[in-house]
């Protein structure tokens, strides 16, 4: 018998920015983001009759065999008891695709691991609803990339324990639920100043937080920027929104720059559209924002009703400073989980 799964799962951007981890991947400080739709990760695992001479996992993408992503994956499986003992009668066989470039400004180890997780996750439980199991894929994701527990929830979701959220965890992600009709339906045009791999990866940058003179003030504050978060998304205030985002990308970068081996991911392209979206916003008093990855690209946040204009200054954008985009939205989490058991 062989048992085949299809999981499509979405990527997200941090409003309130994950950046500091301990122990078994787990946060210093909790965090908020906006589930995308558009960018995503599809996984198709196959679980066939284990042979001889069958590698017992293979990682495919896009029709390549990626053995360096295949041996992160079977770290993965085999230290999950729940996942490994697929490995007792099967060979893994993982087929991927992103619909996004890389090292564009989207977190594809979010997307990939989400996807991954809940494909696993499906193939050793068959029988489980796929809706009360939300929390433990999520949970499962977590430990393939940090990230990627927040990709089960839409629009919003929030990682990481606070005492006042009824439900939060430092395990799992939750969904945000009483959201404004303002923030139900938000773009995201991700405008690309780069498509080099990053310099220094996200896992390196987690780490230089421990003994970062500025951790303890920076984990307090994005506790207190997720709580104020929360309240904005439920009472619907731009301004709040705004500031918020804003104030939490500058900050992941200024921990960057300032931490013990400091380093720099923003560009002079990167700062001069910040600047063209500052001056956009004063001159328009449109309700628009931006924030930032882990690297230089910019991520520009609009309700959906003003996208015509957005648009038109987007266009002048690209076509002065020879930039792409990507556009994207708001989304629900999960698109695709279908299993199927057949013959070998």
């Amino acid at each position: 018998m062989s048992i085949k799964v299809t999981a499509k799962y979405p990527s997200n951007i941090a409003l309130v920015k994950y950046w500091g981890k301990y122990g078994n991947q787990l946060p210093c400080n909790a965090s908020l983001s906006m589930t995308l739709t558009h960018a995503h990760t599809e996984v198709v695992l196959e679980c066939l009759p284990r042979t001889q001479d069958e590698a017992a996992l293979s990682y495919y993408f896009d029709g390549n065999l990626n053995p360096a992503f295949g041996d992160r994956v079977m770290r993965y499986v085999k230290a999950r008891p729940e996942f490994s003992r697929l490995l007792d009668n099967f060979s893994l066989r993982f087929s991927s695709h992103n619909s996004f470039p890389h090292s564009t400004g989207i977190a594809s180890s979010a997307s990939a691991f989400a996807a991954i997780a809940a494909a696993l996750f499906k193939a050793a439980n068959p029988a489980l609803s796929d809706d009360s199991a939300l929390k433990e894929m999520s949970r499962m994701a977590r430990l393939g990339s940090g990230s990627a527990c927040r990709s089960f929830y839409g629009p919003y979701s929030l990682w990481g324990q606070l005492d006042e959220i009824a439900g939060s965890s430092n395990e799992f992600a939750i969904p945000v639920t009483e959201i404004h009709d303002n923030f139900k339906s938000m773009k995201d045009a991700i405008i690309i100043v780069e498509s080099e791999p990053k310099e220094v990866s996200s896992s390196k940058g987690h780490s230089l937080m421990e003994g970062h003179p500025y951790a303890e003030a920076r984990f307090k504050d994005a506790n207190k920027h997720c709580l104020e978060m929360v309240s904005t998304l439920r009472n619907g205030d731009f301004s709040s929104f705004i500031s918020i985002t804003e104030r939490e990308a500058l900050s992941l970068h200024a921990m960057m720059m300032t931490s013990s081996d400091y380093y720099m991911l923003i560009r002079p392209q990167t700062v001069q559209i910040i600047k063209n979206i500052f001056h956009f916003r004063k001159d328009t008093r449109l309700p628009l924002c931006f924030t930032l990855d882990a690297g230089p690209n910019v991520h520009l946040l609009y309700p959906e009703h003003i996208e015509p204009q957005v648009k038109e200054f987007i266009n002048e954008m690209v076509i002065k400073d020879s930039n792409s985009v990507i556009f994207d939205q708001s989304g629900t989490g999960g698109l695709t989980l279908n299993y199927v058991n057949g013959a070998a």
